[in-house]
């Protein structure tokens, strides 16, 4: 489960209330099997639909910019105006499933320059990278000199 939502005048804004959202994924799923084909321009004809679905306001506010620069920067601002709120089934080892973790799409970038899926991370790798890579908070706070007022 996964929905986006915006802070706009102090107020919670759901990306629902921007648009159809259902609606919205069925296309870009479509766009995604005509691009695999090779029909470019059908692909493009139905991106033009997909956005149909979506209210001018939102687009012009938070998504023109991605489209218009196609920048890793203009995607970043777009996430810092976002917060995506997610859940998932947790997977312990008692229920570990392989196909699950071949297909998990959320990642941990591990300081030593491993990426580890999600689905692994608490089952079998955590107790190791926290013995190896962690540190206690005054050591934290001396490394970065921060007083614990500052950081409460």
């Amino acid at each position: 489960m996964a929905t986006y939502i915006f802070v706009e005048k102090g107020e919670i804004v759901p990306v629902t209330r921007y648009g159809n959202v259902d609606k919205f994924v069925e296309t870009v799923k479509k766009i995604y099997e005509d691009a695999s084909k090779g029909n470019k321009n059908k692909a493009k004809l139905r991106l033009v639909r997909a956005l149909s679905n979506i209210k001018f306001s939102f687009l012009r506010k938070y998504v023109w910019r991605v489209l218009k620069e196609a920048s890793y920067e203009a995607l970043g601002d777009l996430q810092r105006k976002s917060i995506l709120v997610s859940a998932m089934h947790f997977m312990d080892p008692y229920n570990f499933d392989l196909e699950r973790i071949q297909r998990c799409v959320i990642h941990y970038a591990v300081p030593d320059g491993r990426i580890i899926p999600f689905c692994t991370m608490n089952s079998i790798h955590r107790s190791e990278i926290e013995k190896r890579l962690g540190i206690s908070i005054s050591e934290w706070q001396e490394r970065h000199k921060v007083e614990v007022s500052a950081v409460a």
